[in-house]
């Protein structure tokens, strides 16, 4: 059973069938932190798929071993940003439910632009939720509480119901810990009443095939590396360092790639061609599972052009 999100091996946008190979009610939780909550609503729920997503590597860690030792067969997780997937991956009225227990409320006015909620925000979720569908919010700031219900009533497409959270969330991590420091909870049901009157289409373009270059030369020897930056119209790459590979022949390079709320890590290795016209193969290794994306291309376009820089010519692109 994989637990994990396999995002190379969908379409964007993803039929629902593509996540579970089934049918069911589909519920995405944005930041699922150590996967308490997420672990508990999928056990208590198993005739709903379950898909999590939080950008923090301990926090990826921590739920994967929750779920596999709970053994849950309808939660996949990814490790990456909720937002992605909503603009990226879910086709329009998809979603039966949105889940978000405590965000960042980045209280600086000048952070005010990574809050999860903004207008945005719900003019997206309006397009992916299904008709009644609803987002599901509980959080301890007041301000942050009171200025995303503004939002969502704002945008038009949604009916506001204030609650008291579910003892599933109070029983989470920190909101025990939070309980414990008598913060005060607020929770909101944001449900779908109409929908977005035109679709949203992903924001990111996914490639049939990972990016690679063909050359001709010998493997330069390098003693050291000045790291590359370069700006492309979505994003931007950096090529950080360069390895050579041991045991065998062939130079490593660290990229990584920053394009809307996808931060990719890459291996990209040159290495001797084999059954091709050319000596060398410049191509992303598959560590991670990368997406192909303009990211990934441009990465590629950049390691060969510091290639050519040193001796290389290239006979050959899928870039």
């Amino acid at each position: 059973m994989s637990i994990l999100l396999d995002l190379p091996s969908l379409s964007f946008p993803a039929a629902n069938a593509e996540f579970f190979q089934r049918k069911a009610p589909l519920v995405l939780e944005v930041g699922f932190g150590d996967g308490g909550f997420l672990t508990s609503v999928a056990q208590a729920h198993p005739e709903w798929n379950f898909i999590g997503a939080d950008i923090a590597h301990g926090s990826a860690a921590r739920a994967f071993k929750r779920v596999r030792r709970a053994g849950l067969s309808n939660v996949r997780l990814y490790h990456g940003s909720g937002l992605f997937l909503l603009r990226n991956v879910f086709c329009d009225g998809s979603l039966f439910r949105v889940y978000v227990n405590f965000p960042d409320p980045w209280y600086k006015k000048r952070h005010a632009s990574r809050r999860l909620f903004q207008a945005s925000f719900f003019e997206l979720l309006s397009a992916r939720l299904e008709l009644g569908g609803a987002l599901l919010l509980t959080t301890d700031s007041e301000p942050y509480f009171n200025q995303t219900i503004t939002l969502a009533r704002n945008s038009g497409y949604y009916r506001i119901t204030e609650t008291t959270p579910p003892s599933t969330i109070l029983h989470t991590k920190y909101a025990t810990k939070w309980r414990a420091a008598e913060r005060s909870f607020y929770h909101v049901s944001i449900q779908k009443h109409t929908g977005h009157t035109l679709p949203i289409l992903p924001q990111i373009h996914k490639e049939l095939g990972m990016h690679h270059a063909l050359l001709n030369g010998s493997i330069p020897a390098v003693k050291e590396f000045d790291k590359v930056v370069h700006h492309f119209e979505s994003g931007h790459v950096i090529v950080l360092d360069v390895m050579r590979m041991i045991g065998r022949e062939g130079l490593v390079f660290i990229a990584r790639t920053h394009e809307p709320e996808l931060v990719q890590e890459l291996f990209i290795q040159l290495r001797p061609a084999r059954r091709a016209q050319a000596d060398l193969l410049l191509s992303v290794m598959n560590l991670g599972k990368p997406l192909a994306t303009r990211g990934s291309s441009e990465a590629v376009q950049v390691v060969s052009r510091w290639l050519t820089q040193r001796g290389l010519t290239i006979c050959g692109t899928y870039y």
